[in-house]
């Protein structure tokens, strides 16, 4: 959970913030999230079976982080 919150954070700080760039994210960055986020989402499930069940929930985080921030921008329009 802490990984999920930890990577949204910088994710938002490094899109959509403002903060770090005036340049707004570029439109098909939504997509290239999900799809990042959902082969870290499979790395997890395969670490979990394949014999190293330790880093699983580092890849779930992220992939969780990942899916989860390029949803929000799609559907509340960073």
């Amino acid at each position: 959970m802490a990984t999920a919150a930890a990577a949204a954070l910088l994710l938002w700080l490094a899109f959509d913030s403002r903060l770090l760039t005036a340049d707004p994210a570029p439109p098909g960055t939504s997509a290239a999230l999900a799809a990042l986020g959902a082969i870290f989402g499979f790395g997890a499930f395969v670490m979990a079976k394949g014999g190293q069940p330790a880093r699983a929930p580092l890849l779930a985080g992220l992939g969780a982080a990942l899916l989860g921030y390029a949803v929000a921008r799609l559907a509340f329009g960073f």
